[in-house]
């Protein structure tokens, strides 16, 4: 079986963009090898799938002490020395990376080693280690037209972003009586949206139904506030079935990471977006305006979240709101990159 090096991590976007395209090109015969971080989300994660994989000591540079960063160009260059072994012993026919710094020494021993190499793209904004690497990679793809213009490369191509399977949904009812909204802060969660819905739930008259991951660090502070003031509400620390959970709202408030808002427009739903303040280079914020441009989405900023924001923005959703929102969001779906990105290195 022919092996394919695949790395992608640190946060859930990456790495499960990363693992839908493995699931993909597993069924098409070929052998996914994952190398991550021990550092990202991966590190927990890939035990609980049937893969092999590899992780290095990788971090980023950038928002870190001088200290921090010459200990990450240490440990960057060891990384790379022990993937250049791993490499020729798997001789992969190509490697692709999802994001994240360990992409840095992988997709580079990759080229040494003389493989395919190619990267995905799936912010608007192109970060530092994907502006490095497109000097010297085979193919670069983005998951928006935009971000194209970003690059000085020939072999720049759109192909949407890999997205988790049975999470598109066709066609989205919107005729129960109450809606049900739907939050996610993130695989680790977020402390200003759970902060926002706790005041939301004590402030409310509204009879909304509310499903939110909260991450493991607030999940008992969320579930007391709710049981005392809202005890329909429910709250999960992760929330492992995502059809499901998408399935069962009508409308979403969430970060403006590129994996969520590629499952979202695949999900047909409207979103109340709040890109992450702290994201390199404000990367959430351009994602997330892709989406308010087409009337996919609404957007508020993190430092003017609250509970009464929220309330204010909910209280507008009216049936034929969601079906508006919802339709502009698919038209923004891009359910078969893993196709994309697959035929097109094989035909090169």
């Amino acid at each position: 079986m022919k092996n394919v090096i695949i790395t992608g991590g640190g946060t859930g976007g990456h790495f499960y963009a990363a693992l839908s395209f493995a699931d993909y090109i597993r069924k098409m015969g070929y052998n996914p090898i994952f190398i991550g971080s021990i550092f990202g989300i991966e590190q927990d994660k890939l035990k609980d799938y049937d893969y092999e994989y590899l992780l290095l000591k990788t971090k980023g540079f950038a928002g870190k002490t001088k200290r921090e960063k010459i200990i990450s160009l240490i440990n960057l260059f060891a990384a790379l020395f022990k993937t250049l072994g791993f490499i020729r012993h798997k001789r992969p026919v190509f490697s692709i990376g999802f994001g994240g710094y360990t992409t840095l020494p992988v997709i580079m021993a990759s080229k040494i080693t003389g493989a395919k190499t190619a990267i995905v793209e799936q912010n608007s904004i192109v970060g530092k280690a994907n502006k490095f690497l497109s000097k010297f990679v085979d193919f670069i793809f983005v998951n928006f037209h935009s971000t194209k213009k970003q690059f000085k490369h020939k072999k720049v191509l759109f192909s949407g972003n890999p997205i988790r399977r049975n999470v598109v949904i066709q066609n989205r009812e919107f005729s129960k009586d109450t809606i049900t909204i739907g939050v996610i802060g993130g695989s680790r969660g977020s402390k200003s949206i759970n902060k926002a819905m706790m005041e939301f739930a004590r402030i409310s008259d509204s009879s909304v139904a509310v499903i939110h991951q909260t991450g493991a660090d607030e999940i008992k502070t969320v579930q007391n506030t709710y049981k005392k003031f809202k005890p329909h509400w429910i709250a999960y620390d992760f929330i492992d079935d995502m059809h499901g959970f998408y399935q069962s709202i009508d409308f979403i408030i969430c970060r403006a990471g590129a994996g969520t808002l590629s499952e979202i427009a695949c999900a047909s739903l409207g979103s109340l977006l709040i890109p992450y303040p702290y994201a390199i280079y404000n990367h959430q914020y351009y994602n997330a305006m892709e989406f308010v441009k087409k009337n996919a989405a609404i957007l508020t900023d993190d430092k003017n979240l609250s509970g009464k924001k929220i309330e204010s923005i909910i209280s507008l959703l009216d049936k034929n709101k969601l079906r508006v929102l919802s339709e502009n969001a698919k038209s923004l779906c891009v359910s078969n990159a893993c196709e994309r990105i697959f035929k097109t290195i094989q035909q090169h």
